[in-house]
């Protein structure tokens, strides 16, 4: 029983090996999701077969050996057809072009304006103002070029999609009343037809209205 557990084990890690080599050469952050199923459902694979009586060190080689025939035959497929390398891997979405928001990609993402904002925040990013292009790259990361290297004002949201944040205003010792009187000076009359507003002591007030975003899906590679 030993001795089969033991070979199970090292034909699991020859399998794992022999997927990393199938990945290629290609380091943690430009790994796709596509490419961690296949480590998981072997690792998976190796799993439930290890400790069951009922699977012999043969089931686990013809395991290991079809799943990297698969592996080996869907990235050859993806490396010779765009399309198919598309559908299967993904393809880098446009968030922000141009200092405009993508509404498009920013739902098709299933991306809040609160998570947007805090992914900016970790690529030191602190206003949405600030954000010139940002681009969801395949393997998840955010890609951020920012307009300015020296501004480093963190703002408030106040209005998320024609919503009030009354929280932040109260955490931040801030009036209704204030808002709206600053949002009717730069011709706001009402708080439904701004999608995002936010606001630092240093550089004042920055609002989108809804009419000021984009609707299309901008292609920038392949």
């Amino acid at each position: 029983m030993f001795f089969t557990i033991a070979l199970k084990l090292v034909f699991g890690l020859m399998g794992l090996l022999l997927v990393v080599r199938l990945l290629g050469k290609k380091s943690m952050s430009e790994i796709t999701p596509f490419d961690l199923v296949y480590t998981l459902v072997l690792g998976g694979i190796l799993e439930e077969s290890t400790y069951d009586d009922n699977v012999h060190v043969g089931h686990v080689l013809f395991a290991i050996a079809l799943w990297a025939l698969m592996i080996f035959g869907i990235e050859r497929i993806v490396q010779k057809n765009e399309k198919v390398n598309r559908w299967v891997k993904g393809e880098p979405s446009v968030l922000i072009k141009d200092g405009v928001l993508n509404m498009a990609e920013l739902s098709k993402n299933h991306i809040e304006m609160e998570q947007l904002r805090a992914i900016l925040r970790q690529q030191g990013c602190f206003s949405l103002e600030n954000a010139k292009h940002v681009v969801l790259e395949n393997a998840g990361q955010m890609s951020v070029l920012k307009k300015s290297e020296d501004d480093k004002a963190l703002s408030i949201l106040l209005i998320d999609e024609g919503q009030i944040q009354y929280s932040v205003l109260r955490s931040n010792q801030l009036e209704e009343s204030w808002l709206r009187e600053h949002l009717k000076k730069e011709g706001h009359e009402t708080v439904e037809d701004l999608l995002y507003v936010e606001w630092s002591e240093e550089k004042g007030f920055y609002s989108v209205t809804k009419d000021e975003i984009l609707h299309t899906a901008y292609r920038i590679d392949g």
